[in-house]
């Protein structure tokens, strides 16, 4: 088939990781990515700042340090146009735009933006409507939604309501502080028993008091004893450990930030059947279906009502429980493989029905 290289240079990491290790949106979907691409016999190599060669489930990955590569079917230089020139003389060479495409007009990056013309690719509606007008585009842009593991997905209704947890699973950065100013002013008074589960991958040792180090920066300051109790930050979490944590809350509560492009947090909390409340920021929104999986909320105000209303409504959190498993699945990184395929190479390489599981046309 095609011979395929990808780059991303956001940490140090290969492909073993996604199973040993904690790691954000960017890097976990580059791996899940290119094992299903190598699974649909296309010889993947992917460039990162890993320290030494792997071969991971028919993926080679390679320390990006090492020598350029000439050519290749298809190059995929993730979000960086700094990448755009890794690959020589490649057939094809496209941008994985996996977060807000605002830098890319950016009069250092512009330059090779246009040099290259990569082929973007995007993830959300979000991304399509601030696609400047200043950068090269496909008519229409291709966009596929980021794909959803299998561990998220296909699970059962929850037999019995949670208990009053509520949940924030991102990077604490992303208005952690004015999320839990919301609470402690305006839904705790309201439920007093409520919990606020923060994960999220941080540098935060276990054992240690969030209070003492986040007061005043990622945690407001000066909270009383009774808020500070009520807000639990965890270490960050395994993949199963997260997992458990999500099916255990009443309710994902998350403001956005306008940096989310497409918010796999809040699409992999749906996917597990919890209910979100969340601003109506950046591409957050395209994760929720308002008034049926959770609520689109920009008012401080109605964002604690919405919350309060799904953690002591038990009709309310049950209607939306068993619609988010009805109907936010999403796609499965297999079909997201298809997709990129199909939008890339149909045009340079026939499809292997074998691969696909399809049968040939009838004669």
């Amino acid at each position: 088939m095609a011979d395929i290289i990808i780059t991303d240079t956001t940490r140090q990491y290969d492909g073993r990781h996604l199973e040993t290790q904690p790691l954000g949106g960017t890097e976990s979907s580059v791996i899940r990515l290119a094992r299903e691409l190598a699974r649909r016999r296309h010889a993947v190599t992917v460039y990162t700042n890993c320290t030494e060669p792997v071969e991971d489930h028919g993926v080679a990955w390679r320390p990006i340090a090492g020598a350029r590569p000439e050519t290749c079917d298809l190059y995929v230089a993730c979000q960086h146009p700094r990448l755009l020139r890794f690959v020589r003389r490649p057939e094809r060479r496209a941008i994985w735009v996996l977060w807000q495409p605002n830098h890319l007009k950016h009069y250092k990056q512009l330059g090779r933006v246009w040099w290259y013309r990569p082929v973007p690719v995007l993830q959300s509606l979000h991304q399509v409507h601030i696609w400047s007008p200043v950068l090269p585009r496909r008519d229409p842009q291709i966009l596929i939604p980021l794909g959803l593991p299998e561990d998220v997905r296909g699970w059962p209704s929850q037999p019995a309501v949670p208990p009053r947890r509520a949940i924030f699973a991102s990077n604490p950065q992303r208005n952690l502080r004015r999320l839990v100013e919301i609470w402690a002013e305006k839904v705790l008074p309201r439920v007093p028993d409520a919990v606020l589960d923060v994960y999220g991958v941080h540098e935060m040792p276990p054992g240690t008091d969030a209070w003492s180090v986040w007061s005043g920066s990622l945690l407001p300051p000066d909270q009383p004893a009774h808020v500070r109790a009520s807000v639990r930050v965890h270490p960050t979490a395994t993949r199963e450990g997260l997992i458990e944590a999500m099916r255990a809350a009443r309710v994902l509560l998350y403001l956005g930030h306008k940096v989310e492009a497409f918010c796999l947090a809040v699409a992999e909390a749906q996917a597990l059947g919890v209910p979100a409340v969340v601003a109506p920021v950046a591409a957050v929104p395209e994760r929720v279906l308002d008034g049926i999986t959770g609520f689109h909320e920009a008012d401080p105000d109605r964002f604690a009502e919405r919350a309060v209303a799904l953690m002591t409504d038990d009709a309310l959190w049950r209607r939306q429980h068993e619609a988010a498993l009805r109907h936010q699945q999403g796609i499965s990184w297999s079909e997201y493989a298809g997709r990129f395929e199909a939008a890339l190479l149909a045009d340079r390489f026939p499809i292997n029905r074998s691969v696909l599981d399809i049968p040939p046309p009838e004669a």
